[in-house]
């Protein structure tokens, strides 16, 4: 509870920056976008150093090149529409990311009984996972039907769908970097939520899918 105040604060705050960067200019959301990569490019540097100082072996810098890339094609998706930028393509994957990983830490805290075993997150449970895939695609059809027509309903679906799935691959993946490193947090800029880091680790995930729903 002690924590909860600040986490809700950070949170509220960082969803105004990106969302308010999205919709206001093309330039606003390359600036913020570029900002927000510098940071956790800075961290998984950060978190490679550790990782070399207690893997000697481990030679390749994954975390770093898995950011770069990854942001690179979340920052691409916009441009994809005839040249313009088209701001809510990202604005949809993003807040169908936030309806994810919020709903599933809602049904994981209250309903979850069957762990998904893996090693990297733990406490993740079965329940969590498919409240927070049913609450996107539920979103996705009624953003399609009832909100704006971005994408065609198949891709909207498919968005709903999947970006639970590729957002766990991504929180799993910087879960291992951590784990790895012998830390909780990529960082400390957000209070309660840790570095950028942990806020992009699911969208970075998602950037993969994201960007061949958005080509085909």
């Amino acid at each position: 509870m002690f924590n909860f105040l600040p986490r809700l604060i950070t949170g509220i705050f960082y969803i105004l920056i990106v969302t308010g960067s999205i919709i206001y200019s093309s330039e606003s959301f390359i600036v913020v976008f570029i900002i927000l990569t510098s940071f956790a490019i800075y961290e998984s540097h950060q978190l490679w150093k550790k990782i070399k100082s207690n893997n000697f072996n481990y030679n390749i810098p994954f975390p770093q090149l898995f950011v770069i890339q990854s942001m690179t094609l979340l920052i691409l998706i916009p441009f994809c529409f005839d040249e313009f930028y088209n701001p809510f393509p990202i604005l949809l994957i993003f807040i169908l990311i936030w309806i994810s990983d919020t709903m599933s830490y809602f049904f994981g805290s209250y309903f979850g009984k069957r762990k998904m075993k893996i090693k990297a997150s733990p406490n993740k449970t079965w329940e969590g996972f498919i409240g927070g895939l049913l609450c996107s695609l539920i979103f996705s059809f009624i953003s399609y039907n009832y909100i704006q027509e971005v994408y065609p309903f198949w891709k909207t679906i498919f968005l709903g769908l999947f970006v639970p799935v590729f957002g766990l691959f991504g929180d799993i993946y910087q879960s291992k970097i951590k784990r790895k490193a012998g830390v909780k947090d990529s960082g400390a800029i957000l209070p309660g939520h840790g570095g950028i880091f942990d806020r992009l680790d699911s969208a970075m995930g998602v950037s993969y899918i994201a960007i061949i729903i958005t080509l085909i």
